[in-house]
């Protein structure tokens, strides 16, 4: 995508095609843990989804960045008009809003303890994960869910965000290209370092 020939961009790069809602699917895998009356059964049925279940967290928290980072990327090509915004003429309400990332946030407690209570083990929260989350909510209250973003101009980064170099944006741009492809969404961790931290 060269700077001169873009007219619009897309909310979208196409990070959505690789997630799911995760509050919505984790009620779906638990219900059917839950529907176990023993044990073993219960027991059995955590180890079966938990591989899927942390796919699922982990490309949550890819989402998140790589929103963040679309967004970094849109912003350095001027002020251009942006296409397939969903939210776009909707009316912002904050725990609406907060909601399902204050789910992901508060699961990683849950899972934890699920992963020793089911299978003896010790589920590590990652730091990173919870700074990104947190840095996604930030994102999301400062453009009022993007209830009134018509262009690159309306979007706000986080105060904590760096403004990257003309080569970084580039390593950026490459890396979505990248992940969009590949579906493998927390890759995007690789390129978090160019937007934030020191």
């Amino acid at each position: 995508m060269t700077k001169t020939a873009v007219k619009s961009v897309k909310f979208d790069p196409g990070f959505a095609q690789h997630t799911t809602i995760l509050s919505i699917n984790l009620e779906y895998i638990y219900s059917k843990i839950n529907s176990f009356k023993n044990f073993g059964q219960k027991k059995s049925s955590f180890k079966f989804n938990y591989n899927q279940i942390q796919r699922m967290v982990d490309n949550n928290i890819g989402f998140c960045l790589g929103s963040i980072l679309w967004a970094v990327y849109i912003k350095s090509l001027g002020d251009l008009p942006i296409d397939g915004n969903p939210c776009f003429g909707d009316t912002f309400d904050k725990d609406e809003t907060c909601g399902e990332i204050d789910f992901s946030i508060e699961y990683y407690e849950q899972l934890k303890k699920d992963a020793k209570y089911y299978l003896g083990q010790n589920y590590e929260i990652n730091p990173l994960a919870i700074t990104i989350l947190n840095l996604y909510k930030e994102f999301l209250l400062e453009n009022k869910n993007f209830v009134s973003t018509k262009t690159t101009n309306d979007i706000v980064l986080p105060k904590d965000i760096k403004t990257p170099s003309e080569a970084d944006l580039s390593k950026i741009h490459e890396k979505i290209e990248e992940v969009i492809k590949s579906g493998n969404l927390l890759e995007l961790t690789s390129v978090f370092g160019l937007i934030y931290g020191n």
